[in-house]
């Protein structure tokens, strides 16, 4: 279930919006971390509503983001993964976020 769409941005950033249930769009921006979670995920307003750590696949050939959000929007913590959207045609390249279900 694609619940969001984001694109790289400048400094490592990524950034974009996620659908939440309750209250809309949300915008957030994944903010590159030198310690603990290789990204501190933000609303607009600076307030840290998730982690997320760069990993790779099983077969060793695939990166990808592990995302954990927790926040007052969400009704429970989720876990998903955004990845690169093939058909966009965008640079920077556009992500779909999805649910790990």
């Amino acid at each position: 279930m694609i619940i969001g769409k984001f694109q790289n941005a400048e400094n490592g950033r990524i950034t974009g919006e996620l659908d939440a249930l309750l209250v809309g769009r949300v915008k957030l921006t994944f903010e590159p971390n030198t310690k603990g979670a290789d990204y501190t995920v933000q609303t607009e307003t600076g307030c840290e509503v998730g982690a997320a750590w760069k990993k790779t696949s099983r077969e060793g050939d695939k990166p990808y983001i592990s995302v954990r959000l927790e926040s007052p929007f969400l009704p429970k913590p989720i876990n998903g993964y955004p990845e690169c959207d093939p058909a966009a045609r965008s640079a920077p390249p556009l992500h779909r976020f999805g649910l790990a279900l």
